[in-house]
């Protein structure tokens, strides 16, 4: 008869692992089944989708999350990786292990970037399996309480946790210090961190010490220091993308934006999967207004996005808006003509990705449209939808939803209403994408805009000084002029009205000024107006009625 354990013993003993097994083919689930089982692992759970995973995360969760890359259509294991660590749907004592059969440096970095605890392809045998997920459940069990301040993003327990287990787990020091160093650069302290990377490097060489003593150098200002570390970094580890994106921060510290972008296009050349390395291209791009990189870049940005949780209607607007940039500076009609084109299909792209329900996609695919009768020269045609698809905030601009506030004022721009779209960039939020404000910060200093705006608001000032010095004609012709530059400016057709008005008055048997009082006056009839131009209007139009 065997003696009972005792019950200290009992408790002792670790509980079986659960794991969730996400992969399509058959095949392999049966495969890794005899294998789990060899390993002792019985509670197994198949799923064939990463929607279906999604549901099944959120009613219950297990010790190991087993992802395939391809998962395919729809979205893939990072994509669907970076969702569950998005709703917390992943226990940070908890190992991810993520498998695929594609080889390719791209396919490889993009994984790695998910920062799974381990990454296999197939075809993988037992051994490298156990290997692999017992190497990664001791560094979850050794990194417990790390983990689990990261996951509770707690930053002072972070510190302090990481100073600790850095002294009591000494093979994984180095990552505790980096994790530790990084910490301190969110907390502030990036001459700590400076300071702790240097001590480390100081014993010996590490990559992402060095890469972290970049961070920090460039954090302080320092940026001649930190290319220089970046720049070691990336003599060791030339794949090292995240060292690329520090370094071309680093060189648009110091000024030099075409090394920056050099530097941003090799970084997505080694990891073309990558969103955040693709969107910080796009911005750059913007920024030194190269539209033709800017284009491509925001066109993969838009399938990239698709089906993750980084998908965003700003990276169309974006598209949309760069695409007319490059034609207006090619000087080249084909640009212009294939717009509709263009946008068309980039809208089908993305259009079932964004129908959802916090998000007003007619409203939205509305504005793009209105956008492209822009820059087809249909301007009353675009400006009308513009403002149609805008009616129900043009009383209370600031009600407007940020994801179409945006892309309304890029159109204004386009449009020509400098001043309404100088009134509404007021109230985007100092915190809103950063994509969006580089993009309407790119369409104000485009060389082709600034130099229409600059003309207008020169013609349309002269204007507004000769009317008020009673000389009439003279503030006809200017306003006529501005409104030559910007034929769509609702400012300046109101500010040309009221001084045909006046030489209606004072020249009642010249009937030319009536014939273009009215023409204009029937040129904004019919388009909702914001609510100070809308009784500007109606006051003129009366006393053209009165006059006539």
């Amino acid at each position: 008869m065997q003696t009972p354990e005792p019950e200290a013993e009992k408790k002792a003993q670790p509980k079986p692992k659960r794991i969730l097994l996400v992969n399509e083919q058959r095949s392999f689930q049966v495969m890794m089944k005899a294998m789990l089982i060899n390993l002792g692992i019985n509670r197994i759970t198949y799923v064939n989708s990463a929607e279906e995973a999604r549901r099944r995360c959120q009613k219950e969760t297990f010790d190991i999350y087993l992802l395939d890359y391809e998962l395919g259509g729809g979205e893939n294991g990072r994509q669907l990786l970076e969702s569950l660590r998005d709703q917390h749907l992943i226990p940070p004592q908890s190992v991810v292990i993520m498998v695929s059969a594609d080889s390719s440096r791209a396919m490889v970095l993009s994984a790695l970037e998910a920062e799974p605890d381990e990454y296999l392809m197939k075809p993988f045998s037992q051994e490298q399996f156990s290997f692999r997920l017992k190497r990664a459940l001791a560094r979850r069990q050794a990194l417990e309480s790390v983990f689990t301040a990261l996951a509770k993003d707690d930053l002072p327990a972070l510190l302090a946790i990481c100073a600790e287990r850095a002294d009591a787990v000494p093979r994984f020091a180095n990552f505790c210090r980096c994790l530790q160093a990084d910490t301190q650069l969110k907390l502030g302290q990036a001459k700590e961190a400076r300071s702790l990377m240097r001590q480390l490097l100081a014993g010996q060489e590490n990559s992402w010490a060095r890469l972290t003593l970049g961070k920090a150098c460039h954090t302080l200002g320092l940026n001649e220091e930190a290319v220089s570390h970046l720049q070691a970094t990336l003599k060791n580890t030339p794949l090292m993308v995240e060292a690329h994106m520090w370094l071309a921060e680093s060189q648009l510290a110091l000024g030099n934006d075409e090394l920056a972008q050099q530097e941003l296009r090799r970084a997505v050349d080694i990891s073309p999967q990558s969103v955040q390395l693709s969107r910080r291209l796009a911005e750059v791009c913007l920024l030194r207004h190269d539209y033709a990189q800017a284009k491509d870049v925001l066109l993969s940005l838009i399938d990239l996005s698709r089906n993750s949780i980084h998908r965003t209607p700003h990276y169309l607007g974006a598209y949309i808006q760069t695409l007319t940039l490059y034609a207006l500076n090619s000087n080249d009609s084909y640009h212009i003509a294939n717009l509709q084109k263009q946008v068309n299909s980039a809208l089908s792209r993305i259009r079932d990705s964004l129908m959802m329900a916090e998000f007003n996609y007619p409203v939205f695919e509305q504005i793009c449209q209105a956008r492209v009768q822009i820059a087809l020269g249909e301007l009353l045609k675009g400006k009308k939808m513009l403002y149609r698809a805008n009616q129900n905030w043009l009383d209370q601009p600031a009600t407007m939803p940020p994801s179409l506030l945006g892309e309304t004022i890029l159109a204004l721009y386009q449009l020509g209403e400098f001043e309404y779209a100088e009134s509404l960039q007021a109230l985007l939020a100092e915190d809103e994408d950063r994509l969006l404000t580089t993009c309407i910060q790119a369409t104000r200093d485009d060389k082709t805009v600034l130099e229409r705006r600059q003309r207008y608001q020169q013609l349309n000032d002269l204007g507004i000084k000769a009317y008020q010095s009673g000389e009439l004609e003279q503030a006809l012709g200017h306003f006529r002029e501005a409104l030559r530059r910007a034929p769509a400016n609702t400012g300046a057709a109101l500010n040309k009205i009221q001084v045909l008005l006046q030489l209606m008055q004072k020249n009642r048997k010249s009937p030319e000024f009536g014939a273009e009082c009215k023409e204009t006056l029937e040129v904004l009839d019919g388009i909702p107006l914001n609510p100070t131009q809308q009784d500007r209007f109606r006051k003129l139009r009366q006393e053209f009625t009165q006059l006539s």
